[in-house]
């Protein structure tokens, strides 16, 4: 089983599993969009591993106005050209269905890489369509949660897109896999799995403003969101034994 971690920034990453596929990101608190380059280059400068860039100009939905296309397109050339392994991209028209003619359109500038559509697919209209369609665009991989917030009450849809798929492209199951759920993918045959393996780092400040930089007053302005290194090493760990079982 292939694992892919979703990171949010260069911090500690040199401590990852060469085998583990990074999924590179920025903004957590919008649910992942493209990282800079300059966090791309650096990682690019350490990591041997495979690196997948995330393209999302913008948090909220996935319809996107002509000039954010095109920032996509810029977005996804220059980080082919400097060394990216994979794109990561989704999305879709005002109907929720897949944006099949834009899909196909930036999996052309990515050839020969290879191109995961995100999680976009779980806000579609119709998943069983919009699986068609993504295959139809020449997308390598789905990131799924089955339609659900977490993989745990999407697991049946998952493994019901599986079937669908036939091989055809890969399902990946994502959001909120852990140590304790992974083992339902081993045994079901899923090749690829995506985590955060999140955790909050704590600020070392000393001094605290007594205000809020952040739209939400319940998010700190201090902590934020890192790898947890120690359990991801365990989980990673626990797939590789039960996976040769």
């Amino acid at each position: 089983m292939d694992i892919e971690l979703c990171s949010f920034s260069t911090k500690g990453v040199s401590n990852i599993e060469e085998s583990i596929r990074i999924e590179l990101c920025s903004n957590y608190l919008e649910g992942g969009l493209s990282p800079s380059p300059s966090t791309f280059l650096i990682s690019r400068r350490i990591l041997p591993n495979k690196i997948f860039i995330m393209i999302r100009p913008r948090g909220g939905d996935f319809y996107y106005s002509d000039e954010e296309f095109e920032l996509m397109k810029e977005e996804i050339l220059w980080f082919k050209e400097n060394g990216a392994d994979g794109i990561v991209i989704g999305l879709l028209n005002i109907d929720g269905s897949v944006d099949k003619q834009r899909t196909t359109e930036l999996v052309q500038l990515v050839v020969p890489l290879p191109v995961t559509f995100h999680r976009a697919f779980d806000m579609s209209a119709d998943l069983n369509q919009a699986l068609e369609d993504i295959i139809e665009t020449g997308c390598t991989r789905i990131l799924s949660s089955g339609g659900e917030t977490t993989v745990d009450g999407g697991f049946n849809k998952l493994l019901e897109l599986k079937k669908q798929a036939k091989g055809r492209i890969e399902i990946m199951p994502g959001s909120g896999v852990t140590i304790v759920n992974v083992q339902q993918f081993i045994d079901a045959g899923f090749n690829n799995i995506h985590l955060s393996s999140k955790k909050m780092v704590k600020s070392k400040m000393h001094y605290r403003a007594n205000l809020s930089m952040t739209a939400n007053p319940n998010i700190s302005s201090f902590d934020y969101i890192g790898v947890d290194f120690e359990k991801l090493k365990q989980f990673t760990a626990y797939v590789r034994e039960n996976e040769i079982q």
